[in-house]
């Protein structure tokens, strides 16, 4: 005879919902491929992430699990397409990183999205693109905007003027 199963059937109910009402209000969700820390997403960390391990001790080996965390700083850069100050979380590295790519919209725009595993990034990454596509029209310079185009030659018409008196 067959056997009977002691499970309860399947919660139909669970298996009917879709993607969007099983994640609820969680928003726009990039997938990185990868798991990555949410803090991580928030920020500029060039690949950092948040490690565990052990400490051991010098005298008996004895180990206890710790984490360690990456060097995150809140800080503030400028960035020369959108013309501001852009506040971000961002790790020692990713600073190197900035500095040897030429600045901040070089490194965003320079470094695949998948290496740059960030929500942020990815969303300053659209605006810049956004001001150099938007900078492109007839008569702009590819990558400047308009309006730094028009400090430029109101300054240089100052300097003219100035000369000449």
């Amino acid at each position: 005879s067959p056997r009977r199963s002691s499970r309860r059937p399947r919660d139909t109910v669970r298996d009917a919902m879709s993607v969007s009402q099983i994640r609820g209000g969680m928003g726009n969700i990039t997938n990185f491929g990868r798991i990555v820390a949410k803090r991580v997403k928030d920020g500029l960390y060039a690949g950092r992430n948040v490690k565990y391990g052990n400490n051991v001790s010098e005298d008996g080996g004895n180990k206890t699990r710790r984490t360690w965390k990456p060097n995150s700083h809140r800080k503030r850069l400028y960035s020369e397409v959108l013309d501001r100050l852009v506040s971000v979380n961002v790790t020692a590295h990713a600073l190197r990183c900035i500095d040897k790519a030429g600045g901040l919209d070089a490194y965003l725009l320079n470094t695949r999205p998948k290496d740059l595993l960030s929500n942020k990034a990815m969303d300053l990454r659209r605006e810049i693109v956004a001001a150099i596509t938007q900078g492109a029209g007839p008569g702009h310079a590819v990558g400047v905007p308009p309006r730094r185009e028009q400090r430029a030659a109101a300054f240089a018409a100052a300097e003219a003027g100035g000369g000449q008196a």
